[in-house]
């Protein structure tokens, strides 16, 4: 199915439908839970025949999928971006654009955060992130610290996650400006603070 997917992906017209089912499914999730919608609520939204579905999409499983797959590819490109091109003045900036981005996308990170039915999902994110924030934290680390480069990455990515959700659950206030601080502040700072602590052999130990 995945290759068909992938094929019909150059299809003006197939890209249409995925993009109506998709925005149907995500309209739904918002009003009930994931596990309560039937195939029929989505083709009736999406004002799709219910056989069509069938053509693109084995289950609502897969459309979900799919939904979770290209807002979590566009997080990953916007996060990796910001990566490249930040260096430690400018976190500050950095968190205050990814949190610009969750904003623009807040009805997908409400699904990906709020539906105990994607956990697996999250937990992928989680694992993408923190592949990310690994190699900020590579350099910091030595061999003898109890903190491996996995600890630190993971804990960056999920108190980021925390964040988000929590940001989306008090309607997207303060804005991502003074969210920018917080980022850098509670999460950046505090951590990489913690991973120097336990990696610099003490003066003292000698």
């Amino acid at each position: 199915m995945q290759k068909q997917i992938t094929t019909a992906s150059s299809d003006p017209r197939v890209r249409r439908t995925h993009r109506m089912l998709r925005d149907a499914l995500v309209s739904i999730i918002l009003e009930k839970d994931y596990a309560s919608i039937s195939i029929k609520d989505v083709t009736e939204r999406a004002e799709v025949a219910y056989i069509t579905f069938f053509r693109h999409f084995n289950s609502l499983d897969e459309l979900l999928m799919e939904v979770l797959d290209e807002g979590q590819i566009e997080l990953m490109d916007h996060v990796e971006t910001l990566a490249k091109q930040s260096e430690q003045p400018t976190l500050e900036t950095e968190g205050k654009l990814i949190f610009e981005y969750i904003q623009q996308n807040a009805d997908l990170f409400r699904i990906l955060l709020r539906s105990q039915s994607v956990s697996r999902v999250r937990k992928k994110v989680v694992r993408n992130i923190a592949a990310i924030f690994q190699r900020s934290c590579t350099p910091l680390l030595n061999s003898n610290s109890p903190m491996t480069v996995a600890i630190a990455a993971h804990h960056l990515a999920t108190s980021l996650l925390s964040l988000i959700e929590w940001w989306l659950e008090n309607k997207l206030s303060p804005p991502p400006s003074d969210m920018g601080k917080v980022y850098k502040s509670l999460i950046v700072d505090s951590t990489m603070g913690a991973v120097r602590s336990l990696s610099i052999p003490s003066a003292r130990s000698g």
